[in-house]
């Protein structure tokens, strides 16, 4: 994910539509046309008005609805993300954080 994105993505919860937080734990470079870019590998995406997280996992912001977020291989992605990052990630977030946290 390229860090420019986060200037056009908005929270996608319908009744929030909030700029996003972005907190980033893993990046590399990447030489673009004679540029160097950042490209973000893992990071943590938060909402500060909602308090809804969104996980960015092998360089894709995974920001699905809720409900396609709670069971499956999304929900296992997810968790494995809070698990490999909750040194990093805001306890609030693992308590309780929304959709879903450690428990």
């Amino acid at each position: 994910m390229k860090r420019w994105l986060m200037d056009i993505l908005a929270c996608p919860v319908s009744d929030c539509r909030n700029e996003l937080n972005l907190e980033v734990y893993k990046s590399h470079k990447l030489e673009t046309e004679g540029e160097e870019v950042e490209e973000i590998d893992e990071a943590l995406i938060r909402c500060p008005k909602c308090g809804r997280w969104y996980p960015v996992i092998d360089g894709i912001a995974c920001m699905l609805p809720d409900n396609l977020r709670m069971d499956g291989k999304q929900r296992i992605e997810e968790t494995a993300f809070l698990e490999r990052w909750k040194k990093n990630i805001p306890t609030d977030i693992l308590k309780s954080g929304i959709p879903f946290g450690l428990t």
